[in-house]
């Protein structure tokens, strides 16, 4: 485990320096990021901060147990591209931490929607004699890299995106008859409320709330066996709380208006927030900025998970005696949503294990 662990103390030293008080790369960043208005700097802040409580060599050595990696067995030789998604900051730096992990050599194209952040990280890669054989690059147009074939390619899409970025692929050269490809299709994720606490209650507000509800892990179903009616003027409060230190940085479309008015014409229960909508059934899952709330127990995860396939993500709950029937693997605590440990399975794969298949 030498090669892995040399990996590991670089890579601790790289992030280190990366988040940094003094890195004035990654002030930079930030300060462009929320000026041009990418994201707010609430939402910023939390990504930054998250990585900072959970990035340390226990969690990167129990990433790497998990994914079953040795000197052996990793992705050594490989090249890997890794196309970042840019719906949330930092979204991919999991994805090129893992190729960094496993020893393969990554290449990374930057979403126009999330520019600066993740390059500030790679510059610091790029700076150690580890990496100093291996070209770390990135670009934020694919057709840079046009003519440089991978052995695997990650990327998050959906039914409707995933043929346009094959064709870019395959025009631009980056894929072989043999890449392999992970994707990623999941766009939401459910919790199951138990329980009223405020520390609950807290945990479900970042949960739905934290990025304007953009996100795989961000809350867009709940199940409770409390109604909506029962709980929203309490919930309310909370929300209003979280949004004077958070406020909503991306504002709906007109027909999110227009959906609460359909819902009070047809006395569906619901919250109108302004700029987000809480609603009790009605599952159409059509726009964002709307938690659809489910009165119901474990037995109704179960059969809503079953009904909603690979759209979802997680399934979060309060405490380690509930139990979702079938969905073992998925169910994490509500209160890790937003900030999850590194070796977070997106979609159930361990990237890591992925990679060095």
């Amino acid at each position: 485990m030498k090669d892995i662990q040399n990996r590991i103390e670089t890579l601790l030293q790289v992030i280190e320096n990366w988040l940094s008080p003094d890195n004035k790369y990654l002030h930079q960043a930030i300060d462009q990021t929320v000026e041009e208005g990418y994201f707010s700097f609430p939402d910023v802040k939390h990504a930054v901060l998250a990585f900072k409580d959970t990035l340390n060599k226990t969690a990167l050595e129990e990433w790497v147990s998990r994914s079953g990696m040795s000197d052996e067995n990793n992705a050594s030789g490989q090249n890997v591209l890794c196309l970042h998604a840019g719906n949330l900051p930092l979204v991919g730096f999991q994805d090129a931490l893992a190729v960094l992990l496993s020893g393969a050599r990554y290449s990374g194209k930057i979403s126009r929607k999330d520019p600066y952040l993740l390059p500030t990280f790679l510059n610091e890669v790029k700076k150690t004699e580890v990496w100093s054989g291996v070209d770390v690059q990135w670009c934020h147009r694919l057709d840079d890299f046009e003519g440089m074939q991978n052995d695997a390619i990650l990327f998050a899409g959906s039914q409707q995106s995933v043929p346009g970025v094959m064709n870019a692929l395959k025009k631009n050269g980056l894929k072989k008859t043999d890449t392999r490809f992970l994707i990623r299709t999941a766009h939401f994720s459910m919790a199951y409320l138990d329980s009223i606490e405020k520390k609950h209650m807290q945990d479900l507000t970042e949960a739905i709330f934290r990025y304007g509800g953009k996100g795989c892990r961000s809350v867009a179903v709940v199940v409770s066996p409390f109604s909506l009616d029962e709980i929203k003027c309490e919930f309310t409060d909370y929300i209003e709380a979280f949004w004077l230190d958070n406020p909503q940085h991306e504002k709906p479309r007109p027909k999110l208006k227009q959906r609460f008015a359909y819902n009070k014409a047809i006395e569906r229960p619901q919250a109108w927030l302004d700029d987000f909508l809480l609603q009790e059934g009605g599952l159409e899952l059509d726009q964002d900025f709307i938690c659809y709330w489910v009165q119901g127990d474990e037995k109704t995860v179960s059969e809503l998970t079953d009904t909603l396939g690979d759209q979802f993500q997680s399934i979060y709950i309060t405490q380690p005696d509930i139990t979702i029937p079938g969905f073992d693997d998925n169910i994490e605590f509500l209160s890790d949503a937003q900030q999850p440990p590194v070796y977070w399975k997106p979609d159930g794969t361990d990237i890591i294990q992925w990679l060095c298949r």
